[in-house]
């Protein structure tokens, strides 16, 4: 049995039992294992670590870590990321999501906001499938599964800690600075689809009459079809956005 001295920072430290939290800790290991075989063994999310430095030294992943070493950990910071991360985000702003099986709610309230946030749920695609689309799509994957985050396809990725759906936004929306990128009611929330103007004469037809009456402007989904209005539920999500982002919008 050999040892590592290991320490994470910041926001790493949630996947960590209490004991090992904000200190630095011995861990015995067998083998040669590579530094994301031990991330893995720890179950902590290797696309969530943006900097492996061993005693000082910047390391990559698959780094072999030899007796007595000392590892530190840290984590994505949006605003500052080391010179060369080991996950860097997206180049692309905003980033585009793909999101769990079990997140549908947090889809449709990324979409309401305007963010791309693909969503797969009917059938489930099954974990190596969700990894190998947000690989090659290049999108960011938000799950609550961290081994679904421990698979190798997986390049861009973020553990959501809070459980609740409006808590899980607000978290997202801090986590990727996206406050001031938000573009309301512009995205289908059923297809994911950005949404086009509507002509009323147009659409009339497949309106309820008192639609037709009370409202002048109308988007529509080129996949889908669905017509898009200011109703009752537009309040109620506008409610949601001014509770959420920060600078609200209009």
């Amino acid at each position: 049995m050999r040892t590592l001295w290991l320490r994470f920072y910041a926001s790493l430290n949630d996947f960590l039992p209490t004991r090992w939290k904000q200190r630095t800790f011995k861990l015995g290991f067998l083998g040669s294992p590579t530094v994301r075989e031990l991330l893995v063994q720890l179950n902590v999310p290797p696309p969530e670590v943006a900097l492996i430095l061993s005693d000082g030294r910047p390391v990559d992943f698959d780094y072999r870590p030899k007796e007595g070493e000392r590892l530190s950990f840290y984590p994505i910071f949006y605003h500052l990321l080391p010179a060369t991360p080991l996950h860097t985000l997206p180049s692309e702003r905003p980033p585009r999501f793909l999101l769990d099986t079990h997140l549908g709610r947090l889809a449709r309230y990324l979409r309401m906001l305007g963010f791309d946030a693909a969503h797969l749920s009917d059938p489930d695609p099954g974990d190596a499938a969700l990894a190998r689309q947000a690989g090659e799509d290049g999108r960011v994957l938000l799950t609550r599964d961290r081994r679904l985050l421990a698979r190798k396809a997986v390049r861009y990725g973020y553990f959501v800690r809070a459980t609740v759906p409006k808590a899980q936004l607000i978290e997202v929306l801090d986590r990727f600075d996206l406050h001031a990128l938000v573009d309301p009611f512009s995205r289908c929330m059923c297809c994911n689809v950005p949404l086009e103007p509507a002509d009323a004469e147009a659409v009339a037809d497949r309106l309820p009459p008192d639609v037709r009456a009370r409202y002048p402007v109308f988007y529509y989904c080129p996949a889908c079809e669905r017509i898009y209005w200011e109703g009752s539920h537009h309040a109620r999500m506008q409610r949601l956005i001014h509770q959420v982002v920060r600078g609200h919008t209009s």
